[in-house]
């Protein structure tokens, strides 16, 4: 089962990994749960908000205005280049 096979990896992760990196991992998911993030995180099947963003070149993107023209396809990335 995934759940299982996820905490042994997490379990291999902390008695292999440096203890400074093990307690700020720990550190930074007890201040997400205490954040209550999931609580207001769309699930699965929820309908998104309609949104505006600024697009790679600068123009303005309604989702509105994409979901006339069909699906729309929502991919986040992290970090920084």
């Amino acid at each position: 089962m995934l759940a299982d096979e996820l905490k042994n990896l997490n379990k291999q992760f902390k008695d292999n990994a440096p203890i400074e990196i093990v307690e700020k991992i720990e550190a930074s998911t007890a201040k997400i749960a205490e954040s209550k993030l999931m609580q207001t995180a769309l699930k699965v099947g929820s309908k998104m908000p309609n949104f505006k963003l600024t697009n790679a070149t600068g123009s303005i993107i309604d989702s509105n205005e994409m979901l006339s023209n069909g699906a729309l396809v929502i991919n986040f990335y992290r970090g920084g280049w």
